[in-house]
């Protein structure tokens, strides 16, 4: 017989196929309501008592939608929102890094309002060890056959989180509670399988790691050390990933609902041992949005894009990013923009920032919230850090090692870091010059801030978001010890009183070059 994984990762609100980039788009190759179809589907091919269920985490926050629904304090339009994942019938969930970004009690009501059973073997309250949300496992039988699923999410949720959204919560190692229950759970199934949103924190295939060891992402450890593991379904890095190794099915479905991973299992009809497995990612993007999720979803979409399209300001100059990956390298107004903003509320010496999106088309004279949260979707803080000039230095030149020449001499991105260009920060208003084709490290051959060369010894105020500051991007130089300021205000409130403050010049100035 056979029994089926579906997995789904990394939502991120976006529950019709649109981007929200205008009003009347509803053809983008994602979504939930294109998930629930694929899922409807491969039920009913392979009847639903051999289906499994499950979703990775990541689904409150993200998309202009789901920071509509956040507006609303009595919590109606996450209990509709939330219904939205009910109607799929997930088998089990875990949370995602991102779930967490609204606070404790957006995200208890959005837990309570779930059917499916959430699993979290690592977020355990202080006081009692126990599982804060949900349970560590749980056991189901789908077709006869005795199926176990461990929930775990990344261990570094607190490093990204202001103290408010974890108190009372212990984040512990994903991979030293999944073999504790591991041990537990193999000998009482016939499958089992780990919910982890995570990733890997080597190449699976070749054990190269791929970032440093700050217990992100443990997903190389579990597959090499755990082999009772039998499926692994994971999220998180936005990756898209489908293989087997030892004697173990992975998948990761990307980003927005563009995929779903499948694991097919072959199990012995007498034993119920597994005989063979696959894995393999299905593309939403071939089938249509479910009917069922568009309708739920509709009056709160309707009300969502009324909103997206409030006038919040007038610029007397646009400040555009055109194409995002040659903003990137080349500089945008926009990019400016967002940096005299981080400088203005921090009062910082430099700035640093990326473009956070690869539609972001920056804001043109009209400003709008949707203009706002295409262009900085995240639901980040604004820091101030205190850092010598070898530290910015150390910083900038890791942002460098993002960048390479190829056979024409053209400066352009890695392809390992094609996926994460969102991590790439560039730096305001200093004059820096790069040359790309000299050692990772030792690429700056100009780096000066008022006319000055930055000094090694000296003490610079630089301007920064909270996931940056606390460590996100795996940058060096960040401590959490080093963060003299958190502003209580999000990026949309800040655009929004910045915007609004006066007369805003827009600098065009390029202050980096790459060569």
């Amino acid at each position: 017989m056979k029994i089926i994984f579906l997995n789904s990762s990394d939502i991120h609100g976006y529950i019709l196929p649109t981007d929200y980039q205008n009003q009347s788009f509803y053809e983008a190759p994602f979504g939930l309501s294109r998930v629930s179809s694929v899922i409807n589907y491969e039920r009913q091919k392979y009847g639903e008592d051999h289906v499994v269920v499950t979703d990775t985490g990541d689904y409150l926050q993200g998309s202009p939608l789901a920071s509509y629904i956040h507006l609303d304090k009595t919590y109606t339009a996450l209990k509709t929102y939330t219904e939205l994942t009910n109607q799929i019938g997930y088998d089990a969930r875990c949370l995602g890094n991102h779930d967490f970004n609204y606070g404790l009690n957006y995200l208890s009501n959005y837990i309570a309002a779930n059917h499916a059973p959430f699993l979290n073997a690592n977020v355990l309250s202080i006081k009692d060890d126990q599982p804060a949300f949900g349970k560590n496992y749980c056991i189901i039988n789908k077709a006869g056959v005795r199926i176990g699923l461990i929930g775990v999410t990344t261990q570094r949720i607190p490093t990204w989180e202001p103290a408010q959204n974890v108190t009372g919560l212990k984040f512990v190692s994903a991979f030293e509670q999944v073999k504790r229950y591991a041990q537990i759970l193999r000998p009482q199934v016939d499958v089992l399988a780990v919910i982890y949103h995570g990733g890997f924190e080597a190449n699976p295939l070749t054990g190269k790691r791929t970032e440093p060891a700050t217990g992100e992402n443990e997903g190389y450890r579990i597959l090499n050390e755990i082999p009772e593991i039998d499926v692994f379904l994971t999220g998180h890095q936005h990756r898209k990933i489908n293989l087997v190794m030892n004697n173990t099915a992975i998948v990761q479905p990307g980003y927005r609902g563009e995929a779903i991973g499948e694991v097919i299992l072959e199990i012995d009809d007498a034993t119920k041992e597994i005989l063979d497995l696959s894995a393999k990612l299905i593309d939403t993007k071939d089938f249509p949005p479910d009917t069922k999720i568009n309708d739920l979803a509709s009056e709160l979409n309707q009300k969502a894009q009324l909103w997206l399209d409030q006038p919040l300001a007038h610029l007397k100059q646009p400040a555009l990013i055109g194409d995002s990956n040659q903003a990137r390298l080349k500089g945008a107004p926009f990019i400016n923009l967002l940096q005299q903003m981080q400088l203005f509320f921090t009062s910082a010496d430099i700035s640093a920032t990326a473009v956070m999106s690869e539609t972001a088309k920056g804001f043109g004279q009209e400003v709008t919230m949707r203009d706002i949260l295409l262009n900085y979707p995240y639901a980040n803080q604004l820091c101030r850090v205190r850092l010598t000039g070898k530290q910015l230095r150390q910083i900038v030149e890791y942002s460098l090692s993002f960048l390479m020449k190829d056979e024409q001499g053209e400066v352009g991105f890695a392809p390992k870091w094609q996926d994460q260009l969102f991590n790439f920060d560039v730096f305001y208003p200093v004059k820096y010059v790069a040359k790309i084709d000299r050692a990772v490290g030792n690429r700056l051959i100009k780096f000066e801030l008022n006319g000055k060369a930055i000094e090694d010894e000296q003490v610079y105020r630089l301007a920064v978001n909270n996931y940056r500051a606390m460590g996100g991007g795996f940058y060096p130089a960040y401590h959490m010890g080093e963060i003299e300021l958190t502003l209580d205000q999000d990026y949309v409130q800040m655009f929004k009183t910045f915007l609004t403050k006066g007369d805003i010049q827009v600098d065009n100035t390029i202050n980096y070059l790459f060569k």
